[in-house]
């Protein structure tokens, strides 16, 4: 049973902190970002940082498999012919309302693990907005990694790594 004396204290937390916070509440002030920025994010005027290289990734949806939040879709789009037996069709993409920063996605895609490449995908930003790349010739790259490594690799993606290793 809650005693009147606890009442009284929450009614005097919950009064002072609407009074503390009224001017925040009412004006807006204490805000971490301006006016102007704010409104420019609500316009679409602010540029997101580009957090997948499409042309790099190869739609394996290890990225989304490692996630741990759940925070990565893969959606679909026009297969492309990466190898002679491999066809992408299907890119990442972030939930950033979900997404936790682990880095198990950039960790985790075999372009990064395996290749030695730079990871198709990072939540925060995959850098310059032009990288020329041919997904098939890095795929086509020797690699050495212990079998152990590509076992445990190739249990979280939704392709066989071996094949297109081996090939």
């Amino acid at each position: 049973m809650i005693a009147l004396e606890d009442l009284k204290n929450f009614a005097k937390i919950f009064l002072t902190g609407i009074y503390e916070n009224l001017e925040r509440i009412i004006f807006g002030s204490g805000r971490y970002t301006s006016l102007e920025m704010r409104e420019a994010i609500l316009s679409g005027k602010i540029k997101i940082p580009r957090t997948v290289i499409e042309d790099l990734c190869i739609g394996c949806e290890g990225c989304a498999n490692v996630c741990p939040t759940k925070a990565i879709e893969m959606i679909p789009i026009e297969p492309i012919k990466i190898t002679e037996n491999y066809v992408k069709d299907k890119i990442p993409k972030i939930n950033y309302e979900k997404c936790v920063y682990c880095l198990y996605c950039h960790d985790f895609c075999p372009v990064f693990s395996v290749f030695n490449e730079i990871s198709p995908i990072h939540p925060r930003d995959v850098g310059e907005d032009y990288i020329e790349i041919d997904i098939s010739k890095i795929l086509k790259k020797k690699v050495e990694i212990s079998e152990e490594q590509l076992n445990r690799i190739c249990s979280i993606l939704s392709i066989n790594l071996r094949r297109i290793i081996k090939e």
